[in-house]
């Protein structure tokens, strides 16, 4: 039995949501105008823009009404507030180490959204995707925006996106945790890259590593910030047609869909057909 939702509608949930991170913070916390499921969180008194911090709402909505588990909608955006303040107001976290930089892949919404007030650094991907760039540490990651990086003036975009890369590839490939054969279509093979020690989302993206680990043809899926799906098969897909009707056939469709609804953080339910290096969406 699913769970009963209480904040069916985005004002409900933006108004719920900045009433409980304001009780939690003692900030002031309102709906942005026009756009409830934008928070703008006031660090003083007064009403200046350098004063406020911006926080997205989107994809926390969408993990609630997919799953309706508000606890974890609650736990989550407390956690990405605090970040953020304190970010803002701590200067040691406006320094930027380049040891834990990497490319990760995000729904291009988030992107937008979530960097209105302080645009992400971020690079074109495939249709509905961008990559941005993460600071990872162990128990949290922060997001390198065009507003951090002016708070370095020794670093710019490029040497940022450059070190991004060589710390992906110093790390090495990262294998699947899990190898299933698909029950459904005995040619098909689903691999499961989930929980990595760091985003692996753009390893998919190097010729060195896709020509070496990774057959000529595959279907793929960026479902949630921490899991990467991956299909498999023997058959030919030398077509847009012959890869969805394998997506369907074998219920990776239906893999990809349920994984983005029901973990956290998700990113995207797109597929993209892979044939020779090239990605289309299906």
């Amino acid at each position: 039995m699913g769970a009963v939702r209480l904040y069916d509608k985005p004002e409900q949930f933006a108004e719920m949501m900045a009433r409980q991170l304001s009780e939690s913070m003692g900030l002031k916390v309102r709906s942005k105008r026009g756009e409830p499921l934008l928070l703008e969180i006031l660090l003083d008194d007064s009403d200046r823009q350098d004063g406020k911090v911006e926080i997205s709402l989107h994809q926390t909505y969408d993990t609630y009404m997919a799953g309706g588990d508000l606890n974890t909608a609650v736990d989550y955006m407390n956690d990405i507030a605090r970040m953020t303040v304190h970010m803002r107001t701590e200067n040691e976290m406006k320094k930027i180490d380049l040891a834990g930089v990497y490319p990760a892949v995000r729904d291009e919404r988030y992107v937008k959204e979530a960097g209105k007030e302080s645009p992400m650094v971020s690079d074109p991907f495939l249709p509905g995707l961008r990559i941005v760039y993460l600071e990872v540490h162990e128990d949290f990651c922060k997001i390198i925006t065009r507003q951090l990086l002016n708070e370095n003036p020794e670093l710019d975009e490029e040497k940022v996106k450059n070190q991004a890369y060589a710390n992906l590839k110093a790390s090495g490939w990262v294998e699947p945790t899990m190898r299933l054969p698909d029950p459904n279509r005995p040619t098909c093979v689903l691999q499961v890259f989930a929980e990595p020690p760091h985003p692996i989302d753009c390893q998919f993206l190097l010729p060195e590593w896709t020509s070496r680990y990774l057959p000529s043809q595959y279907l793929i899926a960026y479902t949630n910030r921490k899991t990467v799906l991956l299909l498999q098969t023997g058959e030919q897909m030398d077509s847009a047609h012959k890869a969805r009707d394998v997506a369907v056939k074998s219920a990776f469709k239906e893999m990809v869909e349920r994984s983005h609804r029901l973990m956290p953080s998700p990113v995207s339910d797109r597929i993209y057909w892979v044939k020779d290096g090239k990605a289309k969406l299906l």
